[in-house]
């Protein structure tokens, strides 16, 4: 090692007399600006994948979006397409008997309220009423299913007439206790 040192310092006149080839600078500056676009490309793709990751995010999101607003609309629409669809004559069936419910209800708290123990058996009929009027509304979403069958609105009625004659029985068994 010390003998090429000792050479390299014995002939330093000939080492730094050659000048680089005619355009090696030129050369030289574009290679570096190539490198410096590649690594702009790849800072570029991966600022590219980042937000393409965020876009398939938001689509996601907005599908399960939606989806979840499509159903709960969908529910809506069927619900209202089974009242749409009930004859004219059941539906003044059903007022009728809704009425009727709502005036033996009324008479139902008054005398609820004049005896005391009576608040169990009201709230006995409201939770009733609750469960007759859970099945009349599945009945209609069965209905919307197969609309027209006479059966289905036959037990729409039904459950009309049972929430009022539920109702009428509390109503006399508290008279008879007067």
């Amino acid at each position: 090692m010390k003998d090429l040192e000792k050479y390299m310092l014995d002939h330093r006149d000939e080492f730094d007399s050659a000048d680089p080839d005619p355009g090696h600078f030129d050369r030289f500056e574009q290679r570096l600006a190539a490198g410096t676009a590649r690594a702009t490309a790849g800072i570029s793709r991966f600022t590219m994948l980042r937000i393409a990751a965020l876009i398939l995010l938001l689509i996601t999101v907005t599908v399960f979006v939606f989806d979840f607003a499509g159903q709960a609309i969908r529910r809506l629409v069927v619900a209202g397409q089974a009242t749409a669809e009930l004859p004219a004559e059941i539906k003044e069936a059903i007022q009728y008997y809704d009425n009727q419910t709502n005036k033996q209800l009324g008479t139902l708290k008054e005398l609820a309220t004049a005896h005391p123990g009576s608040g169990i058996i009201s709230a006995s009929v409201l939770a009733e009423i609750k469960n007759l009027d859970a099945s009349t509304d599945e009945l209609r979403s069965m209905l919307a299913a197969d609309p027209g069958n006479e059966r289905i609105l036959d037990a729409i009625v039904q459950n009309q007439q049972m929430k009022e004659s539920v109702v009428k029985a509390m109503v006399g068994q508290l008279s008879q206790k007067n």
